[in-house]
């Protein structure tokens, strides 16, 4: 329930904050503020997926970051727990 809210929450203000730098900037170039705001939440989603993740959650490679076993949610299925929370979810957060 947390993580459902506050995912919901991140995508209800990402409008706004598109809406506002659109507000600050000419008519002709709204859509470009737009985008500015748009284009890197696909972008990051990307590349946590593919190893963001596990460069923050995996095993540590001399206490500073991860390695890449949990790259492409490798070894992570529906039945894996973070504490009380499944582990998909939690990548979410």
């Amino acid at each position: 329930m947390d993580t459902d809210f506050l995912g919901i929450g991140y995508m209800l203000m990402l409008p706004g904050l598109a809406l506002f730098y659109g507000g600050m900037v000419r008519r002709k170039n709204v859509l470009a503020a737009l985008m500015h705001s748009f284009i890197p939440l696909g972008v990051i989603t990307v590349q946590w997926v593919l190893f963001g993740y596990s460069l923050a959650f995996g095993n540590d490679i001399g206490h500073f970051v991860g390695d890449l076993s949990k790259a492409l949610f490798t070894g992570i299925d529906f039945k894996t727990l973070s504490g009380t929370i499944p582990e998909y979810l939690f990548s979410m957060f």
